[in-house]
């Protein structure tokens, strides 16, 4: 037997502001040329019709709403998993809360904002997009402006971003395509890997290793406790390099010149580490 799906439609000519409260279960939310908001709900697993009865789904003005009942107690939470459709015009803004359902969020959105206790958090395209996690994990295609991320023990992904990005994650690994401007990276445990580096990059890892497979120009600053460090420098590109380590070996395949040559491209390399070998090469 199919379950029940209950629907709600709302005229939006222009672009919303959504927010979703759904505390466990899935949500997918899709960014289309529309001029409606469609809003979809489904029992996955469990007693979740009487919660998807109390769900409250309205309009007012831009805004609309999905609002699953929190309680005083845990009785609503514990009445069954729910699937939350959303198909919203383009552009729209998104604002999820949940505590372990996954988020998928499809299409050209305009500022993303989601707080995950344990679910994984998917977006395809945000302007401006703000992710908290506990121990999901994270992954971005693209945000066209600003990227501020923070996880506990979830793996982080972003290919790319096209102003400032702040990444944190406790104890994940965190790969990173391009960020256009700067980038502010850490990590406890976990592995940092930056494919191309723009302007400005702080990375810090504290037992995991740092790769940055791409630098032409610019600053970067890496440091590690005891994780190794390898950087690759852009052909052409001549590097100021400041290395530091405490125990570690350190291994350069660049030449050494007294300086650039006129046009050449410089990059500022300032690399720490406690136990960490540190590796520099062509790219």
């Amino acid at each position: 037997m199919n379950p029940e799906v209950t629907m709600y439609t709302f005229d939006t000519p222009q672009p919303v502001d959504l927010r979703v409260e759904l505390w466990q279960g899935e949500i997918y939310v899709h960014a289309e040329e529309r001029d409606t908001t469609t809003v979809e709900l489904e029992s996955l697993r469990g007693d979740a019709q009487e919660l998807i009865d109390h769900t409250r789904v309205e309009q007012r003005g831009a805004e609309v709403s999905v609002l699953m009942p929190k309680g005083k107690s845990s009785f609503f939470r514990n009445r069954g998993e729910v699937r939350a459709t959303i198909r919203v015009p383009l552009r729209s803004n998104v604002k999820l809360e949940s505590a372990s359902a996954d988020s998928d969020l499809h299409g050209e959105l305009g500022n993303v904002r989601v707080a995950s206790g344990s679910g994984d958090v998917r977006v395809e395209f945000g302007e401006d997009i703000e992710v908290r996690t506990g121990s999901g994990d994270v992954s971005i295609v693209t945000a066209a402006g600003r990227c501020d991320t923070k996880c506990g023990s979830g793996d982080l992904k972003v290919e790319t971003v096209g102003g400032d990005a702040d990444v944190v994650s406790g104890s994940g690994d965190v790969v990173l395509g391009h960020v256009a401007q700067s980038l502010k990276v850490k990590t406890g445990s976990g592995d940092i890997v930056i494919r191309d580096a723009g302007e400005a990059i702080d990375a810090m890892a504290g037992s995991g290793d740092l790769r940055v497979k791409r630098v032409d120009h610019g600053w970067l600053k890496a440091k590690t406790g005891s994780g190794d460090i390898q950087i690759g420098v852009a052909d052409g590109t001549a590097a100021y390099l400041d290395i530091m380590t405490v125990t570690g070996d350190v291994q350069s395949s660049l030449d050494a010149s007294e300086g650039p040559s006129d046009g050449e491209q410089t990059v500022e390399l300032s690399i720490q580490s406690g136990t960490g070998d540190v590796v520099l090469q062509r790219a």
